[in-house]
């Protein structure tokens, strides 16, 4: 199931030899910018480096952030911090109701 949502939501990329690509570098990131789909560069017929568009890089910055924050969130012991972070007791002594209407109410 996790494959067909990634192949849905990420073109397949293509794949250009270097010299190809040095050869026509201009086209190339033109293509890459403009169909927004990823291309791969080949040395000697081996994967070297991918060129993608902007958006995907962000994208990419974006799901490592949310992972290395869901790793640090892992490492805290949420029931100590809990145990050793209580908001002041002055912050539930008081009364005022943000979310009580302004009016008394009618009988």
């Amino acid at each position: 199931m996790r494959q067909d949502i990634e192949h849905n939501l990420l073109p397949e990329p293509g794949h250009i030899d270097e010299a190809q690509m040095a050869y026509e570098y201009a086209a190339v990131l033109t293509q890459v910018a403009s169909a927004r789909q990823p291309l791969v560069v080949r040395r000697n017929g081996q994967d070297l480096v991918a060129v993608i568009p902007l958006e995907h890089l962000h994208l990419l910055q974006e799901l490592l952030l949310w992972q290395a924050t869901e790793q640090r969130a892992a490492e805290i012991d949420w029931a100590q911090l809990v145990k050793t972070n209580q908001p002041p007791l002055a912050w539930l002594d008081d009364d005022d109701n943000p979310c009580a209407s302004a009016e008394a109410p009618t009988s």
